[in-house]
C-alpha cells in the first residue's frame, strides 16, 4: 500500500514522537534524573537523525550507480 505524501510525513513524525517519549521514559527510569535523560535523548535523535539523512543521501547515491550498468 503506497503511501502520500502527506500520509508518510504524519506517520514519521508519529514515530519520532513515540520513538522519543519511550527513550526518554527509559533513559528517566534508569538514571532517575529527568535532565539527564532529556539531555541523553536529544543528543542522541539527533545524532540518529543525522545519521540516517546521511545514510539516505549515500544509499541513493549507489542506486544512482548501479543503475549504469
Amino acid at each position: 500500500m503506497p503511501y502520500h505524501t502527506e500520509e508518510l510525513i504524519k506517520k514519521v513524525i508519529t514515530w519520532r514522537v513515540c520513538s522519543l517519549s519511550i527513550t526518554l521514559m527509559l533513559t528517566w527510569f534508569y538514571t532517575g534524573s529527568v535532565k539527564e535523560a532529556s539531555f541523553f535523548t536529544l543528543i542522541l535523535h539527533a545524532t540518529l537523525v543525522a545519521s540516517h539523512y546521511l545514510f539516505e543521501l549515500w544509499w541513493e547515491r549507489e542506486q544512482d550507480d548501479n543503475s549504469n550498468w
